[in-house]
């Protein structure tokens, strides 16, 4: 389910990494969310921009100030993410039960 609060998310992602895909998954995407669930983002970079560690503080970064849910994020890189996403992986869980909030 999205709601304003993960389209808000979605756009300081954007806004902050210039990602090729951003994916919400886990309980949110599923439906089966409760009160204390938190999002669940990966996020989806060029090859030749990876850099795990400071994306994923870019990202973090850019939801400093905003009162929101706990949010966790998985950035990969485009072909990471196309290796993994059919073993048995995260991946594979977010090519097939995520929901595509963004792709450029």
């Amino acid at each position: 389910m999205v709601n304003g609060e993960i389209t808000t998310i979605t756009e300081k992602f954007r806004e902050a990494l210039n990602p090729l895909r951003i994916y919400l998954f886990g309980s949110y995407a599923r439906g089966d969310y409760n009160a204390k669930s938190d999002y669940d983002f990966y996020i989806i970079v060029p090859d030749e921009n990876y850099d795990n560690i400071e994306q994923t503080n870019t990202a973090y970064c850019s939801l400093i100030g905003m009162k929101r849910k706990p949010v966790d994020i998985l950035i990969g890189n485009q072909s990471l993410f196309e290796r993994r996403k059919t073993i048995n992986s995260i991946e594979k869980t977010v090519a097939n039960e995520g929901v595509l909030l963004y792709e450029r």
